[in-house]
């Protein structure tokens, strides 16, 4: 049955490090597999450590990493959120520990947009428009301005040249603007291949949710792909594996416009659409990753079902809040085994800043519709409680 996981045996002590902006549901997706995490967080939400040991990042992401991992088990390390941008980091971090993961020069290809679209298109594979200089701009044709060395969605703005002046700084690219649905691929990669796990629907700045911009708002699925989209992911996936040779999970985030796929990037570690795809199957792709780096599964999964429509969404501060005592999320059990309503839950009593994270809300129906009306019905809840419109809760 889609969501039921296994209980871990008592005695197993298959520890792993997992260091991250946000590693809660890497963490939730590990203890399901039967593993015993050991957590670097930007966050420690009560929900991660209830759970898990969890060491908070209190000074600065991710220098502060370097310093942490001193006193984490001698262990392996599973990384996500953010540390594929920090690759001197992990090249750090793999001469203390091995790291379960892609990294060095594969690493650094995935990431390089340019030349991922540049191979794209020697394929016949669509791509968006980068734009190199001012000649190649169109005034006719929309533009992101996109940070290379981030994710989330965070830096990501609209350019419009007939108005905006573009900008010479190596840490940006532009980007065409391509409109269609944002989705998110989910492969695991091994030696001899790769597996297409599944597909969900993405979004980001969603303005009921109080996400600023392009920031990453959540998923639902899983969808089944039209035949021209799986045929072109299978074939996006064989350039992949044949090209770059990595090695576990890894995310490819796209648009999908008239039937045609067009790649956006690579996210080469468990992200955040996983864990949708993983309650909604029944599945648990970290035993996947962890068999593509040989190490035999504590549980075996079963055969995937589909009888489920798993929603997550990111909830945004709507102004500056405090956590309140009477908040909804405080009568759950914090279990990574069942299914919950509510994810990466604050302290009571913290203070949230405008425009940041305060909660992650989920919704399990038979259909994308009635996904989303559970969502909206759970968001329209908080902003009751964090009284939007009336500023009651703002700190200010």
């Amino acid at each position: 049955m889609a969501g039921r996981f296994n209980l871990p045996r008592k005695g197993d002590n298959a520890t792993l490090i997992l260091i991250g902006a946000s590693v809660r549901s890497l963490a939730f997706s590990c203890i399901r597999a039967g593993y015993q995490p050991w957590c670097i967080d930007l966050y420690a939400d009560e929900d991660l450590a209830k759970n898990c040991p969890t060491t908070l990042i209190t000074k600065s992401f991710p220098d502060e990493i370097s310093d942490l991992i001193k006193a984490a088990p001698k262990v392996p390390i599973l990384y996500t959120g953010g540390l594929e941008n920090h690759s001197a980091l992990l090249h750090f971090l793999s001469a203390q520990r091995t790291i379960l993961g892609i990294t060095g020069r594969t690493l650094y290809n995935l990431r390089n947009i340019p030349g991922f679209y540049k191979l794209l298109k020697s394929k016949q594979i669509n791509t968006p428009a980068i734009i190199i200089s001012m000649k190649d701009l169109n005034n006719e044709t929309s533009y992101l301005r996109k940070p290379k060395y981030r994710s989330g969605g965070l830096g990501i703005k609209p350019f419009d040249p007939s108005k905006q002046a573009m900008v010479d700084d190596s840490d940006f690219y532009y980007q065409e603007f391509k409109n269609g649905e944002s989705r998110s691929a989910i492969f695991c990669f091994t030696e001899s291949g790769f597996e297409l796990l599944g597909l969900s629907i993405q979004s980001s700045g969603t303005q009921s949710l109080h996400a600023n911009d392009f920031l990453y708002s959540g998923n639902m699925g899983p969808v089944k792909p039209c035949n021209s989209e799986l045929k072109e992911l299978q074939t996006i996936g064989k350039i992949i594996s044949s090209n770059y040779r990595p090695r576990g999970l890894l995310g490819l985030d796209y648009i999908l416009n008239d039937s045609k796929v067009y790649p956006l990037e690579i996210n080469p570690r468990y992200t955040a659409s996983m864990e949708v795809l993983e309650l909604a199957l029944g599945q648990n792709f970290i035993t996947k990753h962890l068999q593509a780096f040989g190490i035999k599964p504590i549980y075996e999964n079963p055969a995937p079902s589909e009888t489920t429509v798993i929603g997550k969404a990111i909830y945004y501060a709507p102004h500056d809040v405090l956590i309140p005592k009477e908040a909804p999320w405080h009568s759950i059990e914090a279990n990574p085994l069942l299914f919950s309503p509510f994810a990466d839950i604050p302290k009571t009593g913290s203070a949230i800043h405008k425009g940041s994270p305060v909660i992650t809300v989920f919704a399990k129906a038979d259909s994308l519709t009635e996904v989303k009306v559970q969502l909206k019905t759970r968001t329209s809840q908080l902003d009751s409680l964090f009284h939007v419109g009336t500023l009651q809760n703002n700190l200010v």
